[in-house]
């Protein structure tokens, strides 16, 4: 399988695009009979599977957006032939505060972490490199048959340890690559150099579920020496675009995503920004067809001139994420405490307020699962993770966006300045 996905980087545009067809075929005939949403969705929209005969023709569907999906039972997105018993719920990173949950049989999550390998190996990374990922989730489990027979041994390391402590366990494993959300290796990077620590010199750096800022880049390639290879893509998608070391842009992984840029519900042309609207090809336990990320991107016109087919895109606004200092000292990433929420069930939408070093406010929208048993949860897992804090829980009617309609989930009135 990973021999096919490292081949089809390279095919020609037309052959490239006769794959993408028979892909999208496949998938609107057995979402069309398999998954109740889509069923009805097209059924509402007067589109029948022999009505989507090649990509051109996706724009005939209309497009699901997150308020569509989230009040969605597990069921009514789940194709009836999947075994939910088998499939791995992935829920979105929680930086718009609104959780949407999709289920992944194994056979989506293997074809994910290829994919995934396949984007490392583009940016020089040997199959036999160890890697640290700073993070929750794992993005290769400790006991997949990968890790077992020694493919990118990966340590994970809890975002919520004392940076001391981070240090020191990237410093024993000794990785060949660092993995995780741009704002959690920027700390890492920051203590590491204040610290003046000299045994940490992975030789790449891999960073995704942020936007990632230039300075954090040099940061990267100042402390550690390493090269930093974004990459951009959604829990509900999963990958979707990723820098090659040519950098002249983010390579749309084509074989396996489909991606448009719409705006008002009309696909724009390459240059053009718009909002990002993807269609996952392989996910047919929980399919993602036209569905819109709220992310500002555009694709670009000129091929990259490392000599793939795979089309170029941009992001420009979207997810970014500032520092949390606690008052034992430690400091983590903002997007560290949206993870931690994000498993909770009955929140319809959340917003964290950091009042104090040592006060946090979280205001919540019910949803449908939502009990008493739901605030002490909330309550719980931020004490876990923050340590010894104050946490609020505020039941409101509606979380309003900011100026720019964007919805800001996370407000610190904390002043860090250790990342100046």
């Amino acid at each position: 399988m990973l021999m096919g996905l490292l081949h089809n980087q390279w095919l020609k545009p037309a052959g490239l695009r006769e794959l993408q067809d028979k892909k999208l075929r496949a998938l609107i005939e057995h979402s069309y009979k398999n998954v109740p949403y889509y069923h009805s969705l097209l059924k509402k929209a007067k589109i029948t599977p022999n009505d989507i005969k090649t990509v051109d023709d996706l724009r005939k569907i209309p497009i699901s957006r997150k308020e569509n999906i989230r009040e969605l039972t597990l069921r009514e997105i789940t194709a009836k032939n999947a075994d939910l018993n088998r499939c791995w719920i992935s829920r979105t990173s929680g930086t718009t505060g609104i959780p949407v949950s999709v289920p992944w049989d194994p056979k989506t999550t293997t074809i994910h972490i290829l994919t995934h390998i396949r984007f490392m190996m583009a940016c020089g990374n040997k199959i036999t490199n160890r890697i640290v990922e700073i993070g929750i989730s794992e993005w290769l489990p400790t006991n997949h048959l990968i890790q077992r027979i020694g493919i990118y041994k990966t340590k994970n390391i809890s975002p919520f340890e004392h940076l001391e402590k981070q240090i020191e366990e990237i410093r024993k494993f000794k990785p060949n690559a660092l993995f995780g959300n741009p704002s959690c290796i920027r700390l890492v990077a920051a203590e590491t150099r204040e610290r003046g620590v000299q045994e940490i010199e992975p030789s790449l750096v891999f960073t995704g579920g942020e936007m990632l800022d230039e300075y954090t880049r040099k940061l990267h390639k100042d402390v550690f020496g390493a090269e930093t290879f974004d990459h951009y893509g959604c829990n509900e998608a999963g990958d979707i675009s990723y820098e090659c070391d040519k950098r002249e842009g983010y390579h749309i992984l084509s074989d396996s995503i489909l991606v448009e840029i719409t705006k008002d519900n009309d696909v724009v042309s390459a240059g053009e920004k718009g909002e990002v609207t993807v269609t996952n090809l392989y996910n047919y336990a929980g399919p993602i067809i036209r569905y819109n990320l709220e992310d500002i991107g555009f694709l670009l016109e000129d091929d990259c001139t490392c000599g793939r087919s795979f089309p170029l895109m941009k992001i420009t606004g979207g997810r970014k994420s500032d520092a949390i200092q606690l008052p034992d000292g430690r400091v983590i990433s903002t997007i560290t405490v949206t993870d931690t929420l994000n498993p909770i069930s009955g929140l319809k939408q959340f917003k964290v307020i950091q009042e104090k070093k040592d006060l946090f406010l979280v205001k919540v929208v019910k949803g449908r699962r939502f009990s008493d048993r739901t605030v002490e949860e909330i309550k719980q897992r931020l004490r876990d993770g923050l340590g010894d804090v104050e946490v609020d829980v505020l039941v409101v009617d509606e979380i309003p966006r900011d100026k720019s309609g964007k919805f800001k989930w996370f407000t610190t009135r904390v002043k860090y300045k250790g990342l100046a």
